[in-house]
């Protein structure tokens, strides 16, 4: 009996909840960074890199969970119908050879859904860390925002708000470094959870390769090579960028290397230009999927630093296209084929 996956759809909830929050807290920090600054301005930097949105990864861990029952059931039917041909039915030589070829399919199938449930468990441990740390981000930016507004409007009261207002800067501060401990841990966390799974997933490919190679089905390198290099440096290129301009780092550094005074300058507009991201986050999330944006349908958006149009990976994945047998149309097992692969009367 397969096992039953999550449905994916049960997380869309989820997922329209964390779409706010991670902007929501970059847009909140943005105001510390610039009041307080030293461990708020490196807050900043790591709400601006945790800018996720967990239910989403954790839809598509889902999504990934129900491809493996989608090949778990598959290889429970068609071992049903081998066990139901028996030698009465068939036998020969011919039946030894499509024994055995029903065999490799079978393991193929057995690999695939070994491979895609790995994806899927792997993902929802990513997505579940990240939804504890997410809103943890929001919790410690909107409390040192609170300050920032007090302190702010304390220090305008004459005589004693100034004194005043240190006091606040003192509890901001307190309160930054207990945030910044614990972001600081939970980032690490996370980043080691990443990587160990980004490698146990580079090498299962690998061993899935081999062993699908050796069930029958032969995938040349030499036929994915090409998306997969795009994809990669594409993705790498964005990343480079999003690094570049992370708040306490990156462009700020590499611009005020020469003059002191302007790395911080330059680092806390950059906390700016973070925050100003989170609303730019909140819109499209707000206006939804269906709001027209000209920039994003043509692979670009310079809002989130996506820079580089997708102009090759369609060309590189054809021939990867779904099949014809998909969930809702024709069943082979039933006798049915689809419209163009029916012969004429």
């Amino acid at each position: 009996m397969s096992y039953t996956a999550p449905d994916p759809e049960q997380f869309s909830g989820m997922e329209e909840a964390y779409s706010y929050l991670a902007p929501l807290a970059a847009v909140n920090i943005t105001l510390p960074a610039y009041v307080f600054s030293g461990p708020c301005l490196k807050l900043s930097r790591i709400i601006y890199l945790n800018q996720c949105n967990p239910g989403e990864i954790m839809k598509g861990g889902a999504t990934w969970l129900l491809l493996a029952q989608r090949y778990s059931e598959a290889k429970e039917q068609l071992e049903a119908i081998l066990n139901g041909l028996t030698e009465d039915d068939w036998s020969g030589d011919d039946r030894k050879a499509f024994d055995e070829k029903a065999q490799k399919i079978l393991g193929q199938l057995e690999n695939i859904q070994a491979f895609a449930m790995h994806l899927g468990i792997s993902l929802m441990l990513i997505g579940t860390m990240l939804a504890v740390m997410v809103p943890i981000m929001l919790a410690f930016a909107t409390v040192l925002m609170g300050l920032a507004v007090t302190y702010m409007i304390v220090k305008t009261i004459v005589p004693a708000g100034p004194i005043m207002a240190e006091a606040w800067r003192g509890t901001a501060m307190a309160v930054a470094a207990t945030a910044l401990t614990t972001l600081t841990a939970m980032d690490k966390a996370n980043g080691l959870v990443a990587q160990a799974l980004a490698g146990f997933i580079g090498a299962n490919m690998t061993i899935t390769w081999v062993n699908m190679a050796s069930l029958g089905n032969v995938i040349s390198p030499a036929s994915t090579i090409g998306s997969t290099a795009y994809s990669l440096m594409q993705g790498l290129a964005q990343l480079a960028m999003v690094k570049l301009m992370a708040p306490g780092n990156g462009a700020g550094k590499l611009a005020g290397t020469a003059v002191g005074g302007v790395v911080t300058k330059a680092t806390t507009g950059l906390a700016g230009a973070a925050g100003a991201q989170g609303i730019y986050g909140i819109g499209n999330n707000a206006a939804g999927d269906d709001a027209p944006n000209k920039m994003t349908e043509a692979g670009v958006d310079v809002g989130l630093y996506d820079f580089i149009p997708d102009t090759f990976g369609d060309k590189a994945r054809a021939g990867d296209e779904v099949g014809p047998y998909t969930e809702g149309g024709p069943n082979p097992a039933n006798g049915e084929v689809p419209e163009e692969e029916q012969q004429p009367a």
